[in-house]
């Protein structure tokens, strides 16, 4: 075989292997990165919520995405609301029970949503049971009581007619029990709050 043919031969192989690892791989890799990137979907993080005193809560979520993002917004019940980030960290403040929305999408426009439902936040008055009211001479004995945070035992009072204000000569913090000794008038009224502020009143007749 004459050297040009083998030359020629050999030009084929290195025209072959140029197009294989010049054009086709790089085309199959940049291809490949760009197929991975637009499939890519962001992921919302979502931090466990504890409110121990039945008032504060903040929802707080950090997002996991390979791309930059072009939209963050939060919803309480369908309306938008405000946020605050701290870091990497979004921060929700839950003022109401219900439901809270996340919605990210990134540069791809791939979105993910999340939903975090609170139901922690005490926004109900407290109760002065009437059944179990007792009335004897000036003494008035109730007891009271609230389904999530504490009585605000210390806020606790009632007033006469005239406006005195009485404060309670008995409490049982275990049971709810309270008396209170009644100087004047016919008519008390008792005021009661909770750990949150919530405030209810009932009136009583002294007979």
């Amino acid at each position: 075989m004459s050297r040009s043919k083998i030359k020629h031969k050999m030009s084929v192989v290195e025209i072959l292997l140029r197009v294989f690892f010049g054009f086709l791989i790089p085309y199959v890799l940049v291809n490949g990165i760009i197929f991975f990137l637009f499939i890519q979907t962001p992921k919302i993080i979502v931090t466990e919520q504890d409110s121990k005193d039945y008032e504060d809560n903040k929802i707080k979520f950090s997002i996991d995405s390979m791309l930059p993002l072009t939209d963050v917004k939060t919803y309480y019940q369908e309306s938008e609301i405000a946020y605050s980030k701290l870091g990497n960290v979004y921060i929700i403040d839950a003022k109401d029970n219900g439901s809270y929305q996340i919605k990210v999408t990134s540069l791809n426009r791939s979105s993910a949503n999340s939903t975090v439902d609170i139901e922690t936040k005490d926004s109900v008055a407290p109760i002065i049971n009437l059944d179990s009211a007792v009335i004897t001479g000036n003494t008035l004995i109730i007891s009271v009581h609230d389904n999530q945070s504490e009585i605000n035992y210390d806020n606790l009072y009632a007033t006469l007619e005239n406006g005195t204000k009485l404060t309670p000569t008995y409490v049982d913090k275990s049971s709810g029990t309270v008396q209170f000794q009644i100087t004047d008038g016919k008519k008390v009224i008792v005021h009661v709050e909770d750990a949150t502020g919530n405030h209810s009143e009932t009136s009583f007749t002294i007979s």
